[in-house]
């Protein structure tokens, strides 16, 4: 069974108010894509990995890993 909160019920309901004000609140609706390519984020979070030894914070994007994997390397 999938998990069905008000968030979900809102965003499908016919009336689209609610998906333009939840949007205005930073929800995303479910027919929106990523911004970044994923294909992009998994090969900085491995060249991550392979550098420090550990798995990256998830909540990483992908400025910040850029950010990290070339601080490692100027040390």
């Amino acid at each position: 069974m999938k998990k069905s909160s008000y968030m979900t019920r809102a965003m499908k309901a016919k009336d689209r108010r609610f998906a333009r004000i939840l949007g205005g609140l930073g929800y995303e609706r479910a027919d929106m894509t990523a911004a970044q390519p994923v294909e992009d984020l998994a090969a900085l979070r491995k060249q991550y990995h392979d550098l420090f030894g550990k798995r990256p914070f998830n909540g990483w994007d992908e400025a910040t890993l850029r950010a990290k994997i070339e601080e490692a390397g100027a040390r």
